[in-house]
């Protein structure tokens, strides 16, 4: 086969219930110009042999077979041996529509796009919704537009009604390899900094002239509760100052603070909440007391400064309410009026 127009990375670890779905997904593409590059990231189960097996089947696929060392390190092994002009990312639970990958590749070559995404489809128990995070396809054109887009998908301003604007997973897109290459991009190990996608995004749409977001949903988002995203533990939460850090490190690197600081600063109220939800919901079922770790939480400088300085004033109700009372220490009331706000 000619250079493939994408090339399709899909991490494996222990996926042998859903690994036959998400592989038959790439198998059955209307685009045919593809590869698929499976890597077994030390699997116990019978996935490295799955993948042995489907390479036997369809001469697109590549396998990988290395030592586990994580999902980001996982797709940077894909990344040193993808040709295709584009690159996209499928985790190894999940699956996409059998258009995907043709319909972003016309989308892209027709903006000369350096990324496009698209809106996703959630699975949970058999119920299915699609999250649309733009209701009418957006081309993001020339740096101040593409730099625009970037601070609202690390977060949104005080005044929107959301935490989050854009999807911060990669799985929904395509990506120029040449501008990965040409700018040596790569992941880091989610589990030095929890999440592995945004940094990566983060780098990507620094160095973009185009993003391209289209209102089609074409990836199923499966929720598996043994899946890292969905596992919560005091480890996880403990490593969000570091994941802060090395945002505000790339967005310091290329913008003054007055241009992206409220976007940082909303970013780091959320990864709090969702931290004290996750510290207090943990020590409620181990019945541990969370004062202390509560407490440690709070004294992380990233955490106190946004606190004694964001404009929580300008803010929708619901979440000035909230974050209020974070600011003042209520914990346990924010944790119930959150739950009764839906927030």
């Amino acid at each position: 086969m000619s250079q493939p127009k994408v090339s399709v990375i899909v991490p494996v670890y222990n996926v042998e219930k859903y690994l036959e779905r998400c592989v038959q997904s790439l198998f059955n593409q209307t685009l045919k110009e593809i590869e698929i590059i499976l890597v077994d990231d030390g699997s116990l189960d019978k996935s490295s042999q799955m993948c042995d097996e489907y390479a036997q089947q369809d001469e697109r696929v590549k396998i990988i077979h290395k030592k586990n060392e994580g999902l980001g390190f996982a797709r940077n092994s894909g990344l040193a041996v993808a040709k295709g002009e584009f690159v996209a990312f499928v985790d190894s639970d999940d699956f996409v529509e059998l258009k995907m990958y043709e319909d972003l590749y016309v989308l892209g070559i027709k903006e000369q796009a350096d990324v496009v995404l698209s809106n996703a489809i959630f699975n949970h128990d058999g119920r299915t919704s699609i999250r649309m995070d733009v209701e009418k396809s957006i081309v993001f054109r020339g740096r101040k537009a593409v730099d625009d887009f970037l601070l609202d998908y690390v977060a949104p301003l005080p005044e929107y009604n959301k935490d989050v604007k854009y999807m911060m997973s990669v799985w929904r897109g395509l990506y120029s390899r040449e501008l990965i290459e040409r700018n040596n991009i790569r992941f880091l190990s989610e589990r030095d900094v929890v999440s592995e996608d945004i940094p990566f995004n983060l780098d990507v749409f620094m160095n973009a002239q185009c993003v391209v977001y289209s209102d089609k949903a074409y990836y199923n988002y499966c929720y598996n509760g043994n899946s890292l995203s969905h596992t919560c533990s005091f480890d996880k939460y403990d490593k969000m100052p570091e994941f802060c850090r090395a945002v505000k490190a790339r967005l310091k690197s290329k913008y003054d603070e007055e241009y992206y600081i409220l976007h940082f600063q909303r970013m780091v109220l959320m990864l709090l909440r969702g931290t004290l939800n996750n510290e207090i919901s943990i020590c409620k079922k181990q019945g541990l007391s969370y004062r202390n770790r509560l407490d440690k939480k709070y004294n992380e400088s990233v955490y106190a400064n946004v606190l004694a300085t964001y404009p929580f004033y300008r803010m929708p109700f619901k979440f000035r309410l909230c974050y209020l009372l974070l600011k003042h220490r209520k914990e346990i009331l924010y944790y119930w009026i959150s739950k009764i706000l839906g927030k």
